[in-house]
């Protein structure tokens, strides 16, 4: 029966019905089961439904966003009012990985997705999200009403600072509203490798601010004969085509037909250097990596590495470390002092490999060998002019900076 100051009665306390457990009428369509998770996410439409949880239920909403979208989600209470309810409203990227999450605030706010205080609501790529809701602690959710709404990230919002994996290069703008990613003066839309600078310009700064790790250099190899035989220790023999003190390579500079290749790594990649991303040739095997390493003074330092195998590593044309055991790589494994040069210094290392897993991996820490030098740059040139604008040795289409196949 329909009384005095309700618009429905449906004999129910529950929503999602069309009648609220306050018996207001609910707008917009109401949700329909199963829709608990990405794969069957139930449209939008109109950009809103209304719906009821019980413990361990989930709804889940589809929403398309083009590219350098941003999505704007609320949930609010049947009557408008306060959340009397403990709901979590999720943002779901269409492989389900959540890209963002809101609970309810304190005061009895309801939950809200803002994309313009939330930089992971933001800068979005193309495809379909969900925007998904459910209870927390077992509680019931007698009925509640989700909306959601797009825009574009680069035009229609307020700047935001996007979060450093957003932004190759550090410039403040996000990479999906930036033209030229890496910042090489080369538009990615020509560019041969459009996220590592290869252009005209001197590509920007590399350093060790992400907890001192050098993610940048140049490889070479593999080398198959003349290596170690026995143990894991990296032959004294040299490879480089000089001897290996004196090895100061330059991007595609090649050694019996092999040629010195980039390699780069970005903050929230893995540090390792792994050499089986390029090389698949059957075991005993040894390859190098070569980085200049500017510092602002002359200093000591403590160099930590990691290797997979054993490995020989020269600074300045000094052999400053070597190891002949046969394990994985970990971070931190080996401790070397060293002695950096104000200026540019030549960092170079010989890992063998017995089989298995193949790599290393190098950070620099202070003295006390606890807190990460952030101030030191990186270089595959060093003091050199820039020169590789977008080259392509090999004719690929992809550029000698970024090429994994040279």
């Amino acid at each position: 029966m329909v009384d005095e100051g309700e618009a429905c009665d449906d004999g129910n306390l529950w929503g999602g019905d069309g009648c609220t457990h306050l018996c207001t009428a609910e707008a917009g369509p109401g949700e329909s089961e199963p829709n608990d998770d990405m794969e069957d996410a139930q449209p939008l439409d109109g950009g809103s439904a209304h719906g009821a949880l019980t413990p361990g239920d989930r709804d889940c909403f589809a929403i398309d966003v083009d590219e350098a979208g941003a999505v704007r989600a609320s949930v609010s209470a049947a009557d408008g009012g306060a959340c009397d309810f403990d709901l979590l409203l999720e943002l779901v990227a269409s492989d389900g990985s959540r890209a963002t999450s809101a609970l309810p605030a304190a005061d009895g706010d309801c939950p809200s997705i803002d994309p313009d205080t939330d930089t992971w609501a933001r800068y979005l790529t193309e495809g379909t999200y969900a925007v998904c809701v459910e209870p927390l602690l077992d509680s019931t959710v007698a009925s509640y009403s989700v909306t959601a709404s797009t825009a574009d990230s680069c035009t229609d919002l307020e700047p935001l600072d996007p979060d450093p994996s957003q932004d190759l290069e550090g410039d403040g703008i996000a990479d999906v509203c930036d033209p030229d990613d890496d910042n090489d003066g080369v538009d990615d839309d020509v560019d041969n490798c459009p996220e590592a600078p290869n252009g005209p310009v001197q590509p920007f700064a590399w350093s060790t601010s992400d907890e001192g790790f050098v993610r940048i250099g140049l490889i070479l190899g593999p080398f198959l004969t003349g290596v170690t035989p026995a143990d894991c220790e990296p032959s004294p023999d040299s490879f480089t085509g000089e001897d290996d003190a004196d090895a100061a390579p330059a991007l595609t500079d090649t050694v019996d037909g092999l040629p010195w290749f980039a390699h780069h790594s970005l903050p929230g990649d893995s540090a390792v250097v792994s050499f089986t991303n390029w090389f698949s040739d059957a075991a005993p095997r040894e390859a190098y990596a070569f980085t200049w390493v500017e510092s602002p003074d002359e200093r000591e330092a403590s160099l930590a590495v990691g290797s997979d195998d054993g490995h020989r590593i020269w600074l300045n044309g000094v052999e400053v470390g070597m190891n002949s055991g046969c394990h994985g790589v970990g971070t931190d494994n080996f401790i070397y002092p060293v002695t950096l040069e104000a200026g540019w210094n030549r960092l170079l290392v010989k890992v063998y490999d017995g089989g298995g897993g193949w790599g290393w991996i190098a950070r620099f820490y202070e003295t006390d060998d606890e807190t990460p030098m952030v101030d030191l740059g990186l270089s595959i040139g060093g003091a050199a002019p820039w020169e590789d604008d977008q080259g392509d040795a090999d004719g690929d289409g992809v550029g000698d900076f970024c090429d994994l196949d040279p």
